[in-house]
């Protein structure tokens, strides 16, 4: 069995498809809790992110998706999955309001919870906004966009940005924590949101993904 266990361990840190629906849990619309299987939308993405990381060494992704598609639940996932398998790890999720901000660190939480033993590393410390794995000096933490200054101190290789289109003072936000993010191979940054018309930081940055210009990729998943 122990070996079985570990044969698993390998998949599960090499796998993240394998992973989500073995190690995640999330809860559905029902209010149920269960295994995190990659839905279409989730694997389009998964598939474009994991091409663009065996190509470059690095992720540097900026997603326009629909609504209720799973895309921060995804993201969510691919952070836990990352900061509890890897040393070093520090990611940081940006949202838009402090609802989300509640709402995509129950996500965490709930993941972190209902891990297998064998790939849940020791809770260093926590609170309502973070969690420490001190074992591996990684972690894993939410803030909420408003405060020019947020994120600016912190040194992070993993980042979400969510609901971009929506955050005030995105100019200065991006200007802040993208800096915080090393060019070094491993580290990730995930920009998505739904539209919110024309002009802005956002829109600036999709156009430009589009066009191919900078290291952004351009992922567009559509409503259908």
């Amino acid at each position: 069995m122990a070996e079985v266990t570990q044969v698993n361990r390998l998949r599960l840190k090499d796998d993240f498809e394998f992973y989500a629906r073995n190690s995640l849990f999330i809860k559905t619309k029902s209010g149920a809790i269960e295994p995190f299987i990659l839905n279409k939308a989730q694997k389009y993405i998964h598939d474009c992110i994991e091409a663009q990381l065996a190509d470059t060494g690095k992720v540097r992704a900026i997603i326009l998706k629909g609504r209720q598609q799973g895309c921060s639940t995804y993201v969510e996932g691919r952070l836990m999955h990352r900061t509890t398998f890897t040393i070093g790890k520090q990611a940081y999720i940006l949202t838009h309001e402090e609802e989300a901000t509640k709402n995509l660190f129950s996500m965490a939480k709930r993941y972190y919870e209902n891990l297998p033993v064998f790939v849940q590393p020791q809770l260093d410390a926590s609170n309502d906004k973070s969690l420490r794995f001190g074992a591996l000096d990684s972690g894993y933490r939410v803030g909420t966009a408003g405060n020019k200054s947020v994120g600016r101190s912190m040194t992070n290789q993993l980042f979400h940005g969510s609901e971009v289109a929506f955050w005030p003072n995105a100019q200065e936000h991006a200007k802040g924590i993208l800096q915080t993010i090393s060019d070094d191979d491993g580290t990730e940054i995930i920009l998505e949101s739904t539209a919110n018309g024309l002009g802005g930081y956002y829109h600036e940055q999709w156009k430009k993904a589009e066009r191919g210009e900078g290291e952004f990729i351009a992922i567009f998943v559509p409503w259908f």
